[in-house]
């Protein structure tokens, strides 16, 4: 009677700190991810003792209209009253009997009784304590807090609160998989002990080490001693010098995270978001809520478009109750002052390149494993460096490899990989992007980029989108495609054999795996179907139409279980791209037409090409009816067979050569099903007559890839003209003529695209031809060129529209300093 006397006392003692308590929970939307059963009782299950935990839960389950927990003493919760236990109270159960024994016990040993178990973690402030600070360690929140040290906590963290929910799980099921009841209690008690052990490090992480003591442990390390000594053997500084090289090393790398820095930061990025930005949208976090919840350490590798990618990610992970990973950033970022401000917010600094700098390696290496080992998420941009054009760079596999190796040679917990889309609707570098695709120097980053930055408040950039693709988990990863592993990198041996390509392959899925998980935003959906316009214009109705096809497309065939597309109506998706897309509205009497300026086109590219690859099997299949007006199925197929190996390289497809087949059968399908190709009566496949709505839109997504056949066009037409020239070309030569002509070509045609020149397209696409066997880089990179280019070139004409193929061809012939012999028109 006393008890429960000091228990309502304290309840309304406590409500008027409760109504100034701010908090957050995951998931957001409570009573919809929830679900729970109304015709079941709910149990909440709260990782401490802790009344102030139980008051606030009240608050939050009467906020989200959530059966309202009480107290139910020795009865049975019920449908008209939730109960609350507290785990150390089910955990003392397992030692003695207690009053909860006799209540769980019957509850277990009654099969018409069933309740749903819901833990809930609450956590006072986000930060996981520091080893060597007094005054972290008194107010950060602790499950063995007492009374007045929770009750400072709670004022101290008041404003900072997050609870995580997690589903529900039914009691009666959990029970009858167990042997006894008095075991499934058991059982039940640890399983959720555990749970709440993984729900605090994901979102608090491992107790921080002052920064000073980290140093000192990098410096005493094997790997960094041994190094020290051997730069002091091949140096002119002696030992002492050396090793103050190697700590000026490790100062200049380490991060110094700050829960109280990482608040603040995000106080002052919801303003900035709020004022640039219409919104971050995030999708995903689901799955990785699930890889969290399994205790996985994360590694998350996002693609890189803009630099606001560094403190987006952190501050939708913060914000949805997940600890904020170290960030690997180059360090050309490490300039005051923002360089200790992200220093503070989990930023740890890298160059770009090592070098021979051996001992700079070792430390950075040392760090690398003191983060895995310690059990922080990590994350880094695979790419090296920001997309220039919208499109995945090459994966670089430097940092992975570490990271990688790392992770493996410790045994202590699961490793997952998470890919991570990153998608603006505009990127503010943008201008500058496209001025280095031309040439210009990159401009170096500095204090006064932020005062120019300030710029930015006044503009508005659309939509944020990030979206967490499907996780990796590493050890499986690494049993499938490294076997022997365990025992190599275990034991502290070397890596094992195959260890680059390894790395490579794993670089590559995490590509893979971040395109699967595009967001096909209505910006960057009206950024495909405006370019694909002829001289990008085209009817507004036409336009509509065009945005409900390409929709249809990613339903009627989804690229992957992952892929989002957040507006599907075609109205509003151009209701909300043209403000933003700049696309402007002519008035005509026969109806609106659509416009975009010449300057405009080429920044919509780079949101175009965010998504492209979404389309790249429907717009290659378009494209084989460009010239022919029937076509037989496997004609079709065949074609795309041959040429998918060429746009997985580019556009890192996710589907493996094998079943590049079935998927062009699948996009037929939906083609045919849309009205985009028709069946005749002899079987073939048609084209739809060239009046129809549909055909308009067939001709637009043959032209999404437009481009990407010309290029492929252009490169083997130049390697059959080196072929029958009998010139052994350099490889490096030959990839700068590719660019050439495509620059040449790009102004004849009008086309002001930068990427469409880019490089490293040629140089992927002239990888994908050696890994066929159509040619062979020799050891002093000369290209050998195989008979079959010659036919090959001649048949990729047929993918290109009579003018393009005139202008191409023209251009061959009138090519400087080179003995070319005439390319016939094959007849179509």
């Amino acid at each position: 009677m006393f008890t429960a006397a000091f228990y309502w006392i304290a309840w309304w003692l406590f409500q008027p700190l409760n109504r100034l308590i701010g908090y957050r929970t995951t998931p957001s939307e409570l009573a919809a991810k929830l679900a729970l059963d109304p015709t079941k009782p709910v149990v909440y299950v709260l990782a401490a003792r802790s009344w102030g935990d139980l008051f606030l839960l009240d608050r939050i389950c009467r906020d989200h209209g959530l059966p309202r927990p009480g107290r139910t003493g020795t009865n049975l919760p019920s449908t008209s009253q939730a109960g609350a236990l507290y785990l150390p109270a089910l955990l003392e159960t397992r030692i003695r009997d207690t009053a909860l024994t006799a209540v769980v016990t019957r509850a277990a040993a009654d099969p018409a009784f069933d309740c749903q178990v819901v833990p809930v973690s609450v956590f006072w402030g986000r930060d996981p304590g520091q080893e060597t600070s007094l005054w972290k360690l008194i107010f950060a929140d602790s499950v063995q807090a007492g009374m007045i040290r929770k009750l400072i906590i709670m004022l101290v963290n008041g404003r900072n609160v997050y609870a995580n929910f997690g589903l529900p799980m039914s009691f009666r099921d959990f029970v009858a998989n167990q042997k006894a009841p008095d075991f499934a209690v058991r059982k039940l008690g640890r399983l959720l002990h555990i749970y709440f052990l993984h729900a605090r490090t994901a979102a608090l992480g491992p107790t921080l080490q002052n920064r000073d003591v980290v140093i000192q442990q990098l410096l005493n390390t094997t790997r960094v001693k041994e190094e020290i000594a051997a730069e002091t053997r091949r140096g002119k500084l002696n030992a002492e010098q050396t090793a103050a090289k190697a700590r000026r090393y490790a100062e200049e790398i380490a991060a110094n995270y700050s829960a109280t820095s990482v608040r603040f930061l995000e106080i002052v990025l919801e303003f900035v978001w709020n004022r640039i930005f219409r919104g971050v949208e995030v999708f995903g976090m689901e799955r990785l809520r699930v890889e969290a919840a399994q205790g996985h350490e994360i590694i998350y590798l996002p693609s890189h478009r803009s630099h606001a990618d560094y403190l987006l990610l952190s501050y939708v992970l913060y914000r949805s109750g997940l600890v904020v990973p170290h960030i690997a950033a180059g360090v050309n970022l490490n300039f005051w002052p923002a360089g200790p401000i992200l220093r503070r917010g989990g930023a740890f600094y890298m160059r770009r390149s090592f070098g021979s700098d051996r001992l700079y390696a070792a430390v950075f290496r040392a760090y690398v494993d003191s983060l895995i080992g310690r059990g922080y998420s990590i994350s880094f941009y695979p790419e090296g460096g920001r997309s220039r054009t919208g499109r995945l760079l090459a994966p670089k596999a430097g940092l992975l490899g570490m990271v990688v190796e790392s992770a493996l040679r410790q045994s202590a917990r699961k490793v997952s990989i998470v890919p991570v889309y990153v998608g603006y609707d505009k990127v503010w570098e943008l201008s500058s992007y496209f001025k280095e695709l031309r040439g210009a120097q990159k401009q170096k980053e500095s204090a006064s980029d932020l005062l120019k930055g300030a710029k930015l408040l006044t503009k508005s950039y659309g939509r944020v989108h990030i979206n967490f693709g499907e996780p990796m988990q590493l050890q499986e990863y690494a049993d499938k495609h490294l076997p022997g592993w365990r025992d190599s990198l275990r034991a502290g041996t070397e890596t094992p054999p195959g260890w680059r390509d390894f790395v490579g392959r794993l670089a590559l899925a995490n590509h893979r795996r971040v395109n699967a998980a595009a967001v096909a935003s209505p910006v960057s959906l009206a950024a495909v179907a405006m370019l694909a316009s002829p001289q990008r214009a085209v009817s507004r109705t036409e336009f509509i139409e065009q945005l409900a096809h390409l929709v249809r497309l990613l339903e009627g065939r989804p690229y992957s279980d992952t892929l989002e597309i957040p507006v599907k109506s075609p109205a509003e998706s151009l209701e909300w791209a043209a403000p933003i897309a700049r696309i402007a509205t002519v008035p005509h009497p026969w109806g609106d037409l659509l416009d975009v300026a010449d300057r405009d086109a080429v920044l919509l590219t780079y949101a175009r090409n965010n998504i492209q690859h979404l389309f790249a099997v429907p717009s290659l299949i378009a494209n084989l009816f460009r010239t022919r007006a029937a076509l037989s199925e496997e004609a079709v197929v065949t074609g795309c067979r041959a040429l998918y190996p060429f746009l997985r390289t580019e556009f890192y497809l996710r589907w493996e050569p094998a079943e590049a087949e079935q998927v062009a059968r699948d996009c037929i399908e939906v083609m045919l099903k849309q009205g985009l190709l028709l069946r005749n009566d002899d079987g073939r496949l048609a084209r739809p007559g060239v009046s129809t709505p549909e055909f308009s839109t067939l001709a637009m997504l043959g032209r999404v890839m437009g481009e990407t056949l010309e290029r492929y066009c252009m490169t083997t037409l130049l390697l059959a003209d080196e072929r029958r020239t009998q010139q052994s070309v350099a490889r490096d030569k030959f990839e700068e003529d590719c660019r050439r002509l495509a620059e040449r070509m790009g102004v004849l045609t009008g086309r002001d695209s930068p990427e469409f020149f880019d490089k490293a397209l040629f140089k992927g696409y002239l990888d994908t031809l050696i890994d066929l066997g159509l040619v062979t880089e020799g050891e002093d990179r000369k290209l050998l060129v195989d008979a079959r280019i010659e036919r090959i070139a001649e048949r990729s004409l047929e993918l290109l529209s009579d003018e393009t193929r005139q202008t191409l061809l023209q251009l061959l012939s009138r090519r400087p300093q080179a003995a070319t012999v005439a390319l016939e028109t094959p007849s179509l």
